[in-house]
């Protein structure tokens, strides 16, 4: 009978657990302190067209950024190309100042919605998020990292090993149109 007591606890934990309400972060009304690590992203806004031997290449991945509700708040509309095909996105990259970092909603055309968590190394952020695709699990990681006030390069990169290690995936440069 201890196999089926510690099943019985089981179900009893489980219950206990979801029956208690969502954990709570922290909330503030206090308005945004600004800091360097608020103003990362202040080259972000524009219209922004990938690099293509050498030249803005309009007929590629673009996305133009307008600033949102706050001034570390950024609202994205995207057009990727891949596959031959266009894909539209569109994601709210913004500063949460209870957890002090940066963090990214993204959602697609086919239904897609995704939260990414923000890190920092050095001076620069990045978002990362974790993915299961047949099986497999890996951080996926994007760094947007500028190059000069109106370049920047996405830099991707995958661990397999719990972010331990990173390899590359590839790297891109946009040019900013406007």
């Amino acid at each position: 009978m201890p196999h089926l007591r510690h099943s019985l606890l089981g179900i009893v934990m489980l219950g206990l657990f979801l029956s208690l309400p969502p954990r709570a972060l922290g909330q503030t009304d206090r308005p945004m302190i600004e800091s360097k690590d608020t103003h990362y992203y202040d080259f972000w806004p524009g219209t922004w067209a990938e690099v293509v031997n050498g030249q803005a290449d309009t007929s590629a991945t673009m996305f133009t950024v307008r600033t949102s509700v706050h001034p570390a708040a950024f609202a994205e509309e995207w057009r990727q190309v891949y596959d031959g095909a266009a894909h539209h996105s569109t994601a709210l990259r913004a500063w949460d100042q209870v957890t002090n970092r940066w963090m990214l909603v993204w959602v697609s055309d086919n239904a897609l919605f995704q939260v990414w968590e923000r890190g920092k190394e050095g001076e620069d952020w990045y978002i990362v998020k974790e993915f299961e695709i047949d099986g497999e699990r890996f951080l996926s990681r994007q760094w947007w990292i500028p190059e000069s006030p109106n370049r920047v390069v996405r830099v991707m990169e995958r661990s397999f090993d719990g972010g331990h290690t990173w390899e590359p995936r590839f790297q891109t440069l946009f040019q900013r149109l406007r």
